[in-house]
């Protein structure tokens, strides 16, 4: 029987059209960021336009224009307040350098009273964590400080725990060994928190340069949902259209799909806000338990970045622990750094799966092991769509009841 190319598409028409959109959005995930910021806004201005529009009497298109103006009002307000704080943060943390690095030293002597027995393990950690040629730096220095305190013993000699009892070791030479391990906890302070700004001044950079960019996207995505919203009508027609073209099959086959699928993701919108404005509570409350200044500041920032997965905690994190580092030095920064982990661990593994479990009518359990596998396999995007995505086949591809609908139906035994 001859190839019939008609009769070909006729009976795998529904997978050509498939992978014929599969492969467009892929041509187009280069711009998957500009595509769903442009979505959010739009999303999110909807229902502002209909309250503009039903309770103050506006027309559209003014309501639409008033409301995109509260958000340009609002991103630079944003950038004005928190750019500013944040540099000037970083700006203190750079002239108190040495102040910090004394309290860490301070610190680590604390440490060194209570715990005797760590000293040297705890030496030995951040030496691991340093290069060869800069352990081999700090060991000349060593060498050439030993010699300048006289200090005879070998110090493997001295090391060894069968010789803390011994009287051979006068009072005077535990003095100078003192000395020498406090000359080597300087240097290996010193060197990680060297090490550590370089890396900083090395990202920095690019840091910047992903900040422009996200910022280019954003001004591309306001313009673009607005005039999206603007000419909607004359858009939504132009899209009906398609029913009586030549593409009347793609139309007809991914139409409905494609604006359900938006539907679930505008639900999952919701409910991260729902969740931003719970972690950005418990944080405010956190810090006036702290006692950090700048508190609506910070605060502001940390709801904003609780709208980005994952990268969203390192941005909001880092002005709260640089306040903390200059208001009230190491110990305040751990303990802020303590209270984001235990927020983040409650929004992880509970308000998670609680609010996303609500708002989709899905098991908590199925969302946390859904987040959890799609930040492992997709990264960023996995944990923006993949609670809706997994929703969007479970329940409208493969037709699998809702958690809660399953939960009404009444046992029967047959």
């Amino acid at each position: 029987m001859p190839f019939n190319l008609d009769n070909f598409y006729e009976a795998n028409r529904r997978i050509l059209i498939w992978l014929i959109l599969i492969g467009l959005l892929w041509l187009l995930r280069d711009f998957f960021g500009l595509i769903f910021i442009t979505f959010v806004l739009a999303f999110i201005a909807m229902p502002l336009v209909r309250l503009g529009r039903n309770k103050l009497k506006l027309p559209y298109r003014l309501s639409l224009t008033l409301v995109y103006v509260f958000f340009l009002v609002v991103l630079g307000s944003f950038f004005h307040y928190v750019t500013p704080s944040v540099i000037g943060e970083a700006s203190r943390f750079m002239n108190n350098f040495s102040e910090v690095q004394s309290k860490l030293i301070e610190l680590k002597r604390d440490v060194d009273s209570k715990y005797p027995g760590a000293e040297r393990s705890l030496h030995g950690y951040m030496r691991s964590i340093l290069d060869e040629d800069t352990q081999k730096a700090i060991d000349k220095e060593l060498n050439l400080f030993q010699e300048k305190i006289n200090l005879s013993i070998s110090i493997s000699n001295a090391e060894n725990p069968e010789l803390d009892n011994d009287s051979s070791i006068t009072e005077a030479m535990q003095e100078k060994l003192k000395k020498y391990y406090d000359k080597e906890a300087e240097l290996l302070v010193e060197s990680l928190m060297t090490k550590q700004m370089n890396k900083v001044r090395e990202e920095l950079p690019r840091l910047i340069n992903h900040l422009y960019q996200a910022t280019g996207t954003m001004l591309l995505a306001l313009l673009f949902s607005f005039l999206i919203l603007f000419d909607s009508v004359r858009l939504g027609d132009l899209m009906k259209s398609l029913h009586d073209s030549r593409l009347r099959d793609f139309y007809q086959e991914t139409a409905q799909p494609v604006v359900r699928f938006a539907y679930v993701v505008g639900r999952a919108i919701q409910a991260q806000a729902m969740i931003a404005c719970v972690n950005t509570f418990l944080t405010l409350i956190g810090l006036m338990i702290l006692g950090i200044p700048s508190v609506a500041l910070l605060s502001l920032i940390v709801f904003v970045c609780s709208f980005i997965p994952v990268l969203g905690v390192f941005i909001s994190t880092t002005p709260m622990v640089l306040v903390a580092l200059n208001t009230g030095g190491l110990t305040l920064a751990i303990a802020i750094v303590v209270m984001i982990t235990i927020i983040h661990i409650i929004e992880a593994y509970g308000l998670n799966p609680l609010i996303y479990g609500k708002h989709f009518k899905l098991n908590p359990v199925l969302v946390l092991i859904i987040l959890l596998i799609a930040y492992h396999s997709f990264g960023l995007w996995g944990m923006i769509l993949g609670v809706p995505v997994t929703y969007y086949f479970i329940h409208d591809v493969f037709g699998v009841p809702l958690w809660d609908e399953r939960r009404l139906e009444p046992n029967t035994i047959d």
